[in-house]
């Protein structure tokens, strides 16, 4: 497992060299330029030629991606063109952020999602079902800013609940401010889990050691949850660990109705001005962070399912036959 693990995070470095050159050269071919960002539209022809070549930009565009990322390789991400300030300390202090609202949105989606996709699968077309069913579709299609900003609406302007922007300084603020973006997030995904759960279960119910298990006299709570939902489990972990990686990597509508100091809202106001340091930098987080959650799911493929993880230790016993059958 160890070279499986090690094999897959030397696969992210293909992953982030075609992902930044991409947008990279996107962003180099773009029809703007980057110093008017810095010195503004009054600057005088020589401040423009030195910040030019200060910047690097007169030179081709492979030697200014060669150069941005032998940069990237010891730390330096660059500096934003319009703070002046080091990407890397920006996004580090915004990233936490983001991880709390990630985590509470995928709490919600998590604790609601499974249990509603279980009690529609085993009330397959009835009332139950058909309500969730169509909830689900409708959370999933709904737009996240337009939700969140009819939580605005209703929770903040109307009945005063709660906060409608920022982050709160002490425990308290913090969680109230936390609410609303978190279950404007959550519920798309919690739709989307909850789908996956009732159609994984569904699979699982007709399989034939599940009436095996019932015959046994095994009470109904304990078949659904140790045969079930644990057969049932793949999917689920799959689509939980892409949404949370999408989740880190920045929900910048969200964040920008809400107001929340986080990666998703610095990467649109860096699009927004044009900030391609900042740019590039919250791709390359957006980028590792679902690499990583993608690995972390086929991790837990292997606690869930001990075939999975016997597969691969009788793919590595024939690798070891075949080379020592080789040797000899």
């Amino acid at each position: 497992m160890a070279k499986y693990v090690l094999k897959r995070l030397l696969l992210l470095i293909p992953v982030l060299i075609g992902v930044t050159f991409f947008v990279f050269t996107i962003l180099a071919v773009a029809p703007y330029d980057p110093v008017t960002v810095i010195l503004g539209d009054g600057a005088t022809e020589e401040a423009i030629e030195g910040m030019r070549e200060e910047l690097g930009l007169n030179d081709p565009l492979l030697v200014r991606y060669v150069n941005y990322i032998w940069d990237l390789l010891h730390g330096d991400f660059g500096k934003s063109y319009k703070t002046r300030l080091p990407v890397a300390d920006q996004i580090l202090r915004r990233f936490p952020n983001t991880i709390l609202l990630a985590t509470c949105s995928m709490v919600i989606a998590i604790v609601l999602g499974i249990p509603l996709g279980i009690l529609s699968a085993k009330k397959q077309y009835s009332l139950l079902d058909n309500v969730a069913t169509v909830g689900g579709l409708v959370s999933v299609s709904m737009p996240n800013f337009w939700l969140g900003l009819l939580l605005v609406i209703l929770f903040a302007l109307k009945l005063r609940w709660l906060p409608s922007q920022g982050m709160g300084e002490d425990p308290v603020a913090i969680l109230k401010s936390l609410i609303l973006p978190s279950i404007t997030l959550g519920t798309g995904i919690m739709a989307s889990i909850m789908r996956m759960t009732r159609s994984s279960v569904l699979e699982t119910m007709r399989q034939d050691y599940i009436g095996t298990a019932r015959a046994k006299g095994i009470s109904e709570g304990r078949v659904t949850v140790r045969h079930m939902l644990k057969n049932a489990l793949i999917p689920i972990i799959t689509i939980s660990a892409l949404q949370f990686g999408n989740l880190l990597g920045g929900s910048m509508l969200t964040e920008t109705v809400f107001s929340w100091p986080g990666v998703g809202r610095y990467m649109l106001d860096a699009i927004k001005t044009k900030d391609t340091p900042a740019i590039m930098g919250s791709v390359i987080l957006m980028s590792v962070s679902f690499s990583i959650m993608n690995l972390l799911a086929d991790i837990l493929y292997a606690f869930v399912d001990p075939r999975i993880k016997s597969q691969y230790r009788s793919a590595r016993r024939k690798k070891s036959f075949k080379g020592e059958g080789a040797a000899s």
